[in-house]
């Protein structure tokens, strides 16, 4: 409280040495910064000008939209259910040719990868309760 006390006497003193010693030159920067804010005012009026007010997009264009899009979400459902066709197939039928050809190999596979699929499943179950236990603390 103090410093803020001195501080505010010192500022004083100084701006009453500034007026005493400087009064043609706070005539000439008023002056200056009535130019700066009439400048400021005018291009302030000239932004106002150029933004128009808000307005929501006409309907038929939001509607443009709304058809864009779910033409591109079909686009991309009907690509994955491709993709998928393709990796169910080829997976079935080299499961096909490995049987037909070794069913020992094809067992092996197979229990492989069921093991797998529940190693995942387990190690993915514990993972997502930490998680959970975590962010609750």
């Amino acid at each position: 409280m103090k410093r803020n006390k001195g501080m505010r006497e010192r500022t004083a003193d100084l701006n009453e040495k500034n007026h005493t010693h400087g009064e043609g030159f706070h005539e000439e920067s008023s002056a200056e910064d009535q130019v700066l804010i009439a400048e400021l005012l005018h291009g302030f009026d000239q932004m106002e000008l150029a933004i128009r007010s808000p307005e929501p997009p006409p309907l038929h264009e939001l509607e443009q939209l709304v058809a864009a899009e779910q033409q591109r979400l079909r686009k991309r459902a009907g690509l994955e259910v491709v993709l998928f066709m393709i990796i169910a197939l080829t997976l079935i039928g080299s499961n096909i040719l490995l049987a037909s050809m070794n069913i020992v190999v094809f067992v092996a596979i197979q229990g492989l990868v069921f093991v797998g699929a529940i190693a995942f499943a387990v190690r993915f179950f514990y993972r997502s309760k930490k998680k959970v236990k975590s962010s609750h603390a």
